[in-house]
């Protein structure tokens, strides 16, 4: 029975050995055979017509997005029980320095004045003093630079209690000021590493030793900190002329989420929720009378204000069917029909700007389009009727930018505002569901300083809270 067991395993083994050797014998020849496809990059077929559209598509597409991002899942692991944080919430460094690397001394004069277990008045005892170690980071000349001060101050002396007591506020070890906390969210929210890293890298270029849970704590702090801030640019997002709106799944401890975006490309607002119910956006935009701009989800739909629907999403998903129906002649002529239609108008987008003295010109061409191949023309093609339908039922929102200044026909602003998450997908996994909203709150302070061209840093360590009037 061994030998039977043992024969009939390598024969198994040979079965195995032949297949693969016969896949990979087709794999090598598959580019020249016609009939032969690879399931996950599967030939592009295309005619000479469908050729000139695709290539005209592909120049709209790159035009928009300036680097051909496409969007992407988001997926944060659970890697640690909510209790982790708590548990190092108590843990900070408590070590002393050395008294030669301090920068300055500063010497509190004023003692505790009651005693915290009696509520009786303290005596000041100059002979009992208290001090801690104060690490922050400073903006020089040529970078950034460590400053170290101790903060002392004398000990209060309870006739009652028969001890001495040191100001609450100097208990413990080394405490970090705002600079050096600056760089730590900086290091985790602009640079995106992971963090132990940030630890390495501190410890590194700083002789400063934290342990893991600082950095989590920190971004909680800073959050809260920067709160009116995010007030400010949602205010700022709501009072603009247009929105860009957009919204993305995410995984945050093995839950599933939704991220959402909020910008008028010049300040963003990041918002989580547990579901992708339209009761969020229709409430959290139910009083906005501007111009929104987002894809086809049907939830935007709801809003009473005006709308401008991707044109990128619509002509991705046009282009992609035409390369599956290479031979669907019917929807191929409706393309054309389109990208005849569309081409002439990026084009004067790309020479003249977002303005309605050359764009409102179109308006003609386009209602001459919709009547002869969306109201009055019977299609028979499967994409040809599909795509028909979209039009239809979205014509009032797809050409709006032509009648506006500087409104723009496509949502990547949106998308532009979550690349930075998207990225950090691959990069970090270590993210709580309670701290998730709190990393999108600095997003979107962080962001906002990417779109206005302002260091992220700088406006941290400067104490400022109005990204708009902060000047480097």
């Amino acid at each position: 029975f061994k030998d039977l067991l043992i024969e009939y395993n390598r024969e198994d083994c040979q079965a195995a050995k032949l297949l693969a050797d016969k896949i990979q014998e087709i794999a090598e020849k598959a580019e020249l055979q016609p009939n032969i496809d690879f399931i996950d990059n599967p030939k592009k077929r295309a005619d000479d017509i469908d050729n000139e559209i695709h290539d005209q598509f592909k120049a709209i597409l790159e035009f928009a997005h300036e680097g051909g991002y496409e969007k992407k899942k988001i997926a944060f692991e659970h890697v640690q029980k909510d209790s982790f944080l708590k548990n190092q919430a108590q843990q900070e460094n408590s070590r002393s320095k050395p008294q030669e690397h301090l920068t300055d001394i500063v010497q509190w004069n004023e003692p505790p004045e009651i005693c915290p277990k009696c509520n009786q008045e303290l005596r000041a005892c100059k002979k009992k003093i208290s001090d801690r170690i104060l690490v922050d980071l400073c903006m020089t000349e040529g970078g950034y630079s460590r400053k170290i001060t101790k903060i002392q101050s004398f000990k209060g002396y309870c006739k009652n209690c028969q001890r001495y007591f040191g100001r609450e506020d100097l208990k413990g070890g080394v405490i970090f000021g705002h600079g050096f906390q600056s760089w730590v969210i900086y290091e985790r929210m602009a640079l995106r590493l992971p963090h132990r890293i940030i630890i390495d890298s501190l410890k590194e270029q700083f002789g400063e030793k934290v342990r893991l849970g600082f950095i989590s704590i920190t971004i909680k702090q800073f959050a809260n900190l920067y709160a009116d801030t995010n007030k400010l640019l949602l205010e700022r997002v709501l009072t603009s002329p247009f929105i860009h709106a957009d919204e993305t799944k995410v995984n945050v401890q093995g839950q599933e989420c939704y991220a959402w975006v909020f910008t008028n490309g010049n300040h963003v607002v990041l918002k989580m929720t547990e579901t992708r119910e339209a009761s969020f956006v229709t409430e959290f935009l139910k009083d906005y009378k501007g111009i929104l701009i987002s894809d086809f989800y049907s939830a935007y739909d709801s809003l009473s204000c005006t709308h401008q629907k991707c044109l990128v999403h619509l002509i991705r998903d046009m282009n992609d069917d035409l390369w599956k129906s290479p031979f669907d002649y019917e929807y191929q002529g409706f393309i054309r029909e389109f990208k005849n239609l569309i081409v002439p108008i990026i084009k004067t987008v790309h020479l003249q700007g977002l303005s309605k003295l050359y764009l409102s010109g179109f308006s003609a061409e386009i209602d001459i389009f919709f009547e002869k191949h969306i109201f009055r023309t019977t299609y028979e093609s499967e994409s040809a009727l599909k795509y028909q339908k979209r039009l239809k039922k979205y014509k009032d929102s797809l050409f709006t930018f032509i009648h506006y200044d500087g409104i723009p026909w496509n949502n990547n602003m949106a998308e532009r505002a979550f690349r930075h998450l998207v990225i950090q997908e691959n990069i970090s996994k270590t993210f709580f569901k309670t701290m998730f909203p709190d990393h999108l709150a600095l997003l979107g302070i962080m962001q906002t300083c990417r779109f206005q061209q302002k260091s992220f840093l700088k406006f941290l360590i400067s104490g400022q809270k109005d990204v708009d009037a902060y000047h480097e």
